[in-house]
């Protein structure tokens, strides 16, 4: 095996470029997923303290949409880990000077779809939220009736 051209490796840096841009909006979108996760827990826990009727639908509310979170966080966490597979096999593939372009694609591909899969669960999340919302701003308004 020929040692590797520096033109080479200045090749596969060129290559990780677009995954690890990828890592780090994901990261981004976690760290933004994390606090909204947080957010439902210290909401429900708040809910659960105060003892009130008729909260407990609310905590229902918030326990579902924590599940949605969780999910969101999982597959956006997979395509995280796609992506970090992605720039390993590419420079894998121009250390050792193979042609391994189906595993290259088939990781992108995973990347996007798990990205695509937990934006999905994030957006019922975001639904959910202004759903509950409404139905506890109804409420208050009936109660002060």
């Amino acid at each position: 095996m020929p040692p590797l051209d520096s033109r080479d490796f200045y090749e596969a840096l060129q290559l990780a470029v677009s995954p690890v841009i990828l890592i780090s909006a994901y990261g981004l979108l976690l760290l933004s997923m994390t606090n909204r996760l947080g957010r439902a827990i210290d909401r429900a826990r708040q809910l659960a303290r105060d003892g009130s009727p008729g909260k407990t639908e609310q905590i229902a509310i918030i326990a579902r949409r924590a599940v949605w979170i969780r999910q969101s966080i999982v597959f956006v966490c997979l395509a995280l880990l796609a992506a970090a597979l992605l720039v390993l096999v590419l420079f894998a593939s121009v250390l050792l000077e193979t042609g391994i372009a189906p595993a290259v694609a088939f990781l992108f591909i995973v990347s996007v779809v798990c990205l695509i899969i937990g934006l999905a669960y994030f957006l019922v999340d975001i639904f959910a939220s202004l759903h509950a919302m409404q139905a506890e701003l109804e409420s208050e308004r009936d109660g002060e009736r």
